[in-house]
């Protein structure tokens, strides 16, 4: 069989380019496939929605960084922990204070008028949100840390009138969400002692977790004018100082337990990491629903001030399996800085032992923490 010459691509029937998208695996390649011609990027735009549904959570995000040879204050660069590159590639992003979450290839950024902004660094696109409450009035330069974490049910760009935020926020570590749509947040755990660590949409629901107990939110079943349907299960286990709430590759959902060591300075170092299997299904009252596992069946974690990702570590070389990749997201701004902090690395739960990922240059001491991103295909060149 002859070669094909370079204008025959061109004319490669609709079904073949078809069953080529359903073949990629990352987000990079489908941009790729995109840029080969104009008849292949038609296809891929037809397909790139369909494509983020399936595909976007099987991604390995990537970590912003600060530019290596520039200390610019409104551009990072991304690095990949697969490739152990850092890209020549630039995001425009103010992070001169911390970002409050990253989630499905958004970020987040809270206004001095308190208001919640999303931001999408791959296609420049903004959303502004209303303030969340009346959130406790604090000096501007620690304004980023009054919400803890904001995460997306969904892609506003892909589903701009079908998604919901959620964000832990306040002093007391409250629990808000709004929808698309809404001119005003749902607050959740104000008038009952509610301090969340985490927050997930899980199978249309969102699940938070607080010291005691799992908060499950239907939020599609009001009762009453404004409320929703609430329901609570206690946890059997002893609180640490960071907790994370993750879904596995399988579409189990896990616990996961940050454990800290604070030094003589006030300085934080992670020292281990535990998870718990949350079984839901089997739950009954006073019966245990959660089961620690020794390993993660393959799976990779990234765990910071992102909305928590997990991946199957074999369709990704390059990620070390039954591995957790954490970046610092600890705060305690009575006795830490709002930027500066080096809590980065990787630990595995089958031997207990650490590694690094990246390697922040001394330089860069005073920048606020990184923060991991998966990318969208909507304006991305990665």
């Amino acid at each position: 069989m002859g070669s094909l010459e370079e204008s025959d691509w061109v004319w490669l029937p609709k079904n073949l380019l078809d069953m080529i998208l359903n073949n990629l695996v990352s987000l990079s390649e489908f941009v790729r496939f995109g840029a080969v011609c104009k008849p292949w990027q038609c296809v891929a735009m037809e397909n790139e929605v369909k494509f983020v549904q399936n595909k976007f959570s099987t991604q390995v995000p990537f970590l912003i960084v600060p530019l290596k040879d520039n200390n610019d204050d409104e551009r990072r660069s991304l690095y990949s922990i697969t490739h152990n590159k850092l890209y020549d590639f630039q995001l425009r992003v103010p992070y001169k204070e911390r970002l409050c979450g990253s989630s499905h290839g958004w970020l987040f950024g809270i206004e001095k008028s308190s208001s919640v902004t999303l931001m999408n660094p791959f296609s420049s696109f903004t959303i502004e949100l209303p303030p969340i409450d009346s959130m406790v009035s604090i000096s501007i330069d620690k304004i980023s840390f009054e919400v803890t974490k904001v995460i997306l049910s969904a892609d506003p760009a892909s589903s701009p009138n079908d998604y919901i935020v959620a964000a832990i926020y306040g002093g007391e570590e409250n629990l808000a969400f709004i929808r698309a749509g809404d001119e005003a947040w749902t607050c959740i755990g104000k008038e009952r002692f509610m301090s969340f660590y985490d927050v997930i949409y899980y199978k249309g629901r969102i699940f938070a977790i607080d010291r005691y107990r799992v908060l499950i939110i239907d939020v599609k079943r009001r009762v009453g004018a404004s409320q929703v349907e609430e329901k609570e299960i206690a946890l059997q286990i002893i609180h640490t100082e960071l907790m994370y709430v993750v879904e596995s590759s399988d579409g189990e959902l896990l616990l996961v337990q940050r454990l800290l060591e604070i030094g003589e300075d006030s300085q934080h170092a992670t020292s281990g990491v535990k998870v718990f299997k949350m079984l839901l299904d089997q739950f009954e009252e006073g019966s245990h629903m959660l089961v620690e596992v020794k390993n993660l069946d393959g799976d990779t974690q990234f765990l910071g001030d992102n909305h928590s990702i997990c991946v199957s570590a074999s369709k990704w070389p390059g990620c070390e399996p039954n591995s957790i990749y954490y970046t610092d997201d600890y705060i305690d701004i009575i006795y830490h800085p709002p930027s500066g902090r080096r809590d980065m690395g990787i630990f595995n739960i089958v031997n207990g032992s650490f590694g690094t990922h990246y390697i922040l240059d001394p330089s860069h001491n005073d920048m606020p923490p990184s923060i991991w991103i998966v990318p969208t295909v909507f304006g991305s060149s990665v």
